[in-house]
C-alpha cells in the first residue's frame, strides 16, 4: 500500500459520507428523460463511482501537489470498490 493513512482515512469518510448524503436526497425524477437511460439506479451507481474516484484524485493532487502514480490511482480505486456492497444495494433501488 503506497496511499498515506490519513488521506485513506479521509478518503473513506467522504465515500461513506457522501453516500449518507445520496440516501438522503433521494434522485431527481427527471434522470432518466435528462439522461435517457433505462436504468436510473445503474447510471446513479456510475455516476456516483465517478464522483468519489474524481474527488479522490483531486484531493490527492491537492494534498500531495503532484499526479498520483499509477499505483496510487489503483489505491484510490480499490477504496471506492471497498464499499461497493452498499453502494449497489442503495442505488439498485432506484431501478
Amino acid at each position: 500500500m503506497t496511499l498515506d493513512p490519513e488521506f485513506s482515512k479521509q478518503t473513506t469518510d467522504l465515500i461513506q459520507q457522501t453516500l449518507e448524503l445520496y440516501k438522503s436526497a433521494g434522485a431527481s425524477p427527471r434522470i432518466g428523460e435528462t439522461w435517457e437511460c433505462g436504468n436510473i439506479g445503474d447510471f446513479l451507481c456510475g455516476f456516483f463511482v465517478g464522483e468519489m474516484v474524481g474527488s479522490a484524485l483531486s484531493a490527492f493532487q491537492i494534498v500531495h501537489q503532484r499526479e498520483p502514480t499509477a499505483d496510487e490511482h489503483l489505491e484510490i480505486i480499490a477504496l471506492v470498490e471497498s464499499h461497493a456492497k452498499e453502494i449497489k444495494e442503495f442505488f439498485a433501488k432506484f431501478n
